[in-house]
């Protein structure tokens, strides 16, 4: 799943803002916002890392 920049902070924002009333429900979106999170940057990482070994052909 790929969210953008954007929707990562929307999604923070929604769980900063439940965390008052609801506890658990907070850690919870935070634990999967923060797996997504890590696989998109991880996938943007390997992605520049490709792109920057990807011979070119003549």
């Amino acid at each position: 799943m790929h969210f953008s920049w954007k929707q990562h902070q929307e999604l923070s924002r929604k769980v900063s803002n439940s965390a008052d009333t609801a506890q658990g429900v907070a850690l919870a979106l935070m634990g999967v916002g923060l797996s997504i999170l890590a696989k998109d940057l991880l996938a943007a990482e390997l992605l520049d890392h490709s792109n920057s070994h990807t011979p070119t052909k003549n």
